[in-house]
């Protein structure tokens, strides 16, 4: 079998000219919001919360904390990335819709740690993504999957139909704060813990997010849209 891998032409942006640009997101940037001086320090001596009162009060915090400040202030300026990895393995290109269905969650599962805040990628909020809710086909009514429509030539879907465990699809953005979130969750396991749930939580939001997928491989970029989201204007 021949695999033909598409070759940028000059002048045209691959995903590796964008994610140079920006730094991938992971759990230090709760760390960051939140001024948690022990996690983003990884500081593990002070066990108990009178011993952390007490280092508080220290030189050495003090000196900490203000750093962590300094790093907070920049982060409201820099651009990160967050990735699905291989959203299109078991997703057909849908003709009916010109596009892609991705499931970015369910508010169902088994067990609470598989809920995921409506809108959200990776624990951070992009609430100007234009998902939408539909019937789970495990579940049925009342159950729903939120799904995002990636739209695309028919030509590029044939592509990533061809080569599904080379795309991911990458969001970028800048926090603009974090938000407290609340949702309903249905745990199905079988026990005694199964039932509805009210989740909550305080989640990193970015009001704008830029939705890029590309070929990890030839670096090709297939799909690129960004979307800002409006607070509704109070009457």
């Amino acid at each position: 079998m021949i695999v033909f891998i598409p070759v940028l032409t000059q002048g045209q942006q691959s995903i590796s000219d964008l994610t140079a640009n920006a730094e991938e997101a992971n759990g230090q940037l709760i760390s960051i919001y939140d001024l948690d001086v022990f996690a983003y320090f990884n500081i593990s001596d002070y066990d108990t919360e009178l011993k952390q009162a007490v280092y508080k009060k220290s030189e050495d915090y003090k000196i900490k904390l203000a750093e962590l400040k300094g790093i907070k202030n920049e982060s409201l300026k820099k651009s990160f990335y967050t990735k699905l990895q291989e959203p299109f393995t078991n997703v057909d290109y849908n003709l009916k819709q010109g596009g892609f269905e991705i499931v970015l969650g369910e508010n169902w599962g088994y067990g609470t740690f598989s809920a995921r805040v409506p809108k959200s990628v990776n624990e951070f909020l992009f609430k100007s993504l234009p998902t939408k809710q539909v019937t789970s086909p495990m579940m049925g009514k009342g159950f729903f999957q939120e799904v995002l429509l990636i739209k695309m030539s028919e030509e590029n879907g044939l592509e990533i139909e061809n080569d599904k465990q080379n795309f991911d699809i990458y969001f970028f953005f800048t926090p603009s704060g974090k938000e407290k979130v609340s949702f309903k969750f249905f745990n199905a396991v079988d026990n005694a813990y199964a039932g509805w749930y009210d989740m909550s939580g305080t989640i990193i939001k970015s009001d704008k997010v830029r939705v890029v997928v590309a070929n990890k491989v030839s670096g090709k970029i297939y799909f690129d849209k960004t979307y800002s989201y409006q607070p509704p204007v109070k009457k």
